[in-house]
C-alpha cells in the first residue's frame, strides 16, 4: 500500500495538498474554494467526507480560502497553531485542533511536526515534516529563506515539497511595484528558483527521491525555467536521478507515489529511533 500525495492546486490564486495513505486523508491547507477543492478530490476519486484532517501552514488566505466551509460541509477538524487561530476571527470551522511548533502530533492517520519558518504571515508560518509508512515527507510552501530547522528536518525525507516563486530576473524586470519586488525577494518573503537550486546543491539529503516544486509565481516564473533550474542543480551535484515534479495553480498535479519499504526490524521505519506509527504497516512478504 504506497503513500500517495497530490498537489490539487498551488500558487497565489490558492494551495491545497491531499497526503494519502490507505484511509488516512489529510489535506495541507484549502486555500481553493470548497467548491473547487471538492470538485479537484472527486477528480482524483476521493470522496471529501473521507478526508481525515486538514492542516493549515499559515493565515493567508491563499491557504485558508475554503477551510472554514470544507470544514463545516464534511465536518472535517481543523489544525492550525494558537496563534494563527487568534487572528482568524470567526473561522467557523467544524472542529479545531492544535499545533505547537516542534511537537510531534498525530493528526489524521499521520505524524506531523510543524516548525516556524521565515514568511510574513502576520502570525507564524509553519512547514511540515510528516512521517509515512513510506518515509519521512518535507512540506514547505511559503519560505523567504531555507533555516538550519528546515535543513536539518527535510535532510531524511524521501520526498519534499518545496517552493520554487520566482525566476530572479524576472521578478526584478517584472510588473510588480519596487515594494512588492523587495517583499518577494526578502528573507521573510518568497523562494526563489536560484535560493532553491542552492539548497539542492549544498543541502539535499542523500534518501531525497522527489522533488515538488511548489507556488509557482505566474508572473514571474515559467515552469519550464523552475524545473530547468531544479534539474541542473540536481546534476551538479550528482542527483539527477531525483525526480522533479512541477505543481500547478489551474489543476490537479501528478500523484507522487512512495512505495513502502521492508522494515529493517519490526516496525522500525526509521532508523535510530523508535516511534509507534498511528496505522498498520502492511506485511511484506
Amino acid at each position: 500500500m504506497p503513500v500517495l500525495l497530490t498537489v490539487l492546486g498551488s500558487g497565489s490564486a490558492g494551495n491545497a495538498t491531499l497526503l494519502q495513505y490507505g484511509e488516512a486523508r489529510m489535506l495541507i491547507d484549502v486555500g481553493l474554494s470548497c467548491r473547487e477543492t471538492t470538485r479537484r478530490l472527486r477528480a482524483i476519486g476521493v470522496a471529501p467526507e473521507r478526508v481525515t484532517a486538514v492542516v493549515i501552514t499559515h493565515a493567508h488566505g491563499d491557504h485558508t480560502r475554503g477551510a472554514a466551509r470544507f470544514s463545516r460541509r464534511y465536518r472535517i477538524p481543523v489544525h492550525a497553531t494558537a496563534a494563527t487561530r487568534a487572528i482568524w476571527p470567526d473561522a467557523g470551522v467544524w472542529s479545531w485542533g492544535g499545533l505547537d511548533c516542534d511537537v510531534p502530533a498525530d493528526i489524521g492517520g499521520f505524524r506531523v511536526t510543524p516548525f516556524e519558518v521565515s514568511h510574513d504571515a502576520d502570525a507564524e508560518t509553519v512547514a511540515f515534516h510528516i512521517e509515512t509508512a513510506a518515509g519521512g515527507i518535507g512540506f514547505a510552501t511559503d519560505i523567504g529563506m531555507t533555516t538550519s530547522a528546515l535543513r536539518t528536518r527535510f535532510r531524511p525525507c524521501r520526498l519534499l515539497v518545496m517552493e520554487s516563486n520566482h525566476a530572479a530576473d524576472l521578478l526584478q524586470v517584472g510588473p510588480y511595484s519596487a515594494s512588492t519586488k523587495a517583499r518577494i525577494a526578502g528573507e521573510r518573503g518568497h523562494l526563489s528558483n536560484e535560493a532553491l537550486a542552492r539548497f539542492i546543491r549544498e543541502d539535499l539529503g542523500a534518501s531525497v527521491e522527489c522533488v515538488v516544486l511548489a507556488h509557482l509565481s505566474r508572473v514571474n516564473n515559467l515552469p519550464e525555467i523552475a524545473a530547468l533550474t531544479c534539474r541542473e542543480a540536481l546534476e551538479a551535484s550528482g542527483r539527477s536521478d531525483v525526480r522533479v515534479v512541477v505543481s500547478h495553480q489551474d489543476r490537479v498535479t501528478e500523484t507522487v507515489r512512495l512505495d513502502v519499504r521492508p522494515a529493517r526490524s519490526g516496525s522500525d521505519l526509521f532508523p535510530g529511533r523508535q516511534i509507534a506509527l498511528p496505522f498498520q504497516v502492511p506485511a511484506t512478504s
